[in-house]
């Protein structure tokens, strides 16, 4: 079973639109490539650990499952 994933996002509108969703480094980087033409800052790839919350609020942030 997979620990993290890839995200591949956009950071032109406040909620930084998710483009795609990849299992690894190479497959995230790979299309963020192919797309990043497509938005005047161009694409950015973030990895986030299965689990991974943003529920507390601005300024909290978990980065591994609550154990």
């Amino acid at each position: 079973m997979a620990s993290e994933v890839w995200i591949v996002q956009h950071d032109e509108s406040p909620d930084n639109t998710v483009l795609g969703v990849f299992a690894t480094s190479e497959e995230a980087h790979a299309f963020a490539e192919e797309v990043t033409d497509r938005f005047p800052n161009g694409a950015i790839t973030a990895r986030f650990p299965i689990g991974y919350r943003y529920d507390a609020g601005t300024g909290h942030v978990e980065f591994t499952p609550a154990g």
